[in-house]
């Protein structure tokens, strides 16, 4: 065969093996069809739990480190007002709110009353079906208990304070009745969701309710929250950015609780009602309307004051815009 022949054999039989009916390999159809998907989708998640870890210790790191105060003095319905006031003047309970915000596929008896529903459990994980005639199983918990809270700072609150607190949904979860009996008043070091994925998102939820309301914690809660922020890899939602109910709700919030403090001082300068009278040291009324509006104070002697029923009692014009309500038009 001569030079030239060889080489042109060898080009046809280069052309045959580029051929496309060849096609590739099985190795490299695996290689090519390979997902990258979960790669990227795992950037945001790890993102978010980092940030919200990193949120978390920043409000930790705000706050006061002391012992807890003796529970002396403490009633629960005394200092913090009746069980799941309307406090946000939603025109339901704080514990059908919850429920409506927590559970899925709710049913009602009417615009309020949860009657049925599907429970998520966050502190056990398992799947709950609610019942009204065995509302037991599932329970309303405060995530910062309130005898804890009494512990760790409230006992110098206004009534009000102490009563948004109690019906604050920042502080309260839809959740599995025995557990939630099992936690009673613990705080982070002496109890932690059985649901380990869920602690992270505890942990961090409590340190933002504590945050927003100034409470301290003690040297073994600090502890054991680090600790698990320190191997968090997973966060619901986004506790860490929450916020509470505003303070302008807690002189209405103060009328829900029975005690009041000797000197008859509330939140904001104010004193509580008696009727449509407010004290001659508090004469100024102030008015929450039942439609959600402006809040509107009343001085002696102006138009409608004698008719007004008040929510809310001010020594001071000023204490009473300092809680949020404006003179009438």
């Amino acid at each position: 065969m001569t030079s030239r022949t060889t080489r042109r054999v060898l080009a046809a039989t280069a052309a045959l093996l580029l051929l496309p009916s060849c096609g590739p390999l099985d190795s490299q159809v695996a290689a090519d069809a390979e997902p990258t998907a979960p790669a990227t989708s795992a950037t945001p998640a790890s993102g978010h739990v980092a940030d919200q870890v990193t949120k978390a210790r920043a409000l930790l790191d705000g706050l006061r480190v002391a012992g807890r105060a003796p529970k002396t003095g403490y009633d629960r319905t005394a200092l913090y007002g009746q069980a799941w006031a309307d406090v946000p003047r939603t025109g339901c309970g704080t514990r059908d709110n919850v429920l409506v915000r927590d559970l899925t596929d709710v049913a009602k008896r009417n615009r309020c009353v949860v009657v049925a529903g599907r429970l998520a459990d966050p502190y056990t994980g398992r799947a709950i079906t609610f019942r009204k005639e065995d509302a037991a199983a599932v329970q309303i918990d405060h995530v910062v208990p309130l005898s804890l809270s009494w512990q760790l700072g409230a006992q110098q609150w206004p009534a009000g304070k102490r009563v948004a607190f109690a019906n604050d949904p920042l502080n309260l979860l839809a959740v599995d009745g025995p557990t939630n009996a099992q936690k009673s008043d613990s705080g982070p070091d002496g109890w932690l969701p059985p649901n380990k994925e869920y602690r992270c998102t505890y942990v961090i939820r409590f340190t933002r309710v504590a945050a927003s309301y100034a409470l301290h914690v003690t040297e073994p809660m600090k502890a054991a929250i680090v600790r698990i922020l320190d191997g968090c890899s997973r966060v619901d939602g986004s506790p860490a950015d929450l916020a509470p109910l505003p303070s302008s709700v807690w002189p209405y919030a103060a009328t829900f609780a029975s005690e009041r403090e000797s000197t008859g001082e509330t939140a904001a300068g104010g004193a509580t009602p008696s009727g449509k009278a407010c004290p001659a040291s508090a004469p100024i009324k102030g008015n929450v309307p039942d439609d959600g509006g402006d809040r509107i104070y009343h001085a002696p002697g102006t138009r409608s004051y004698a008719v007004t029923i008040p929510e809310a009692c001010f020594a001071t014009v000023a204490a009473a815009e300092a809680a949020g309500f404006r003179a009438p038009r």
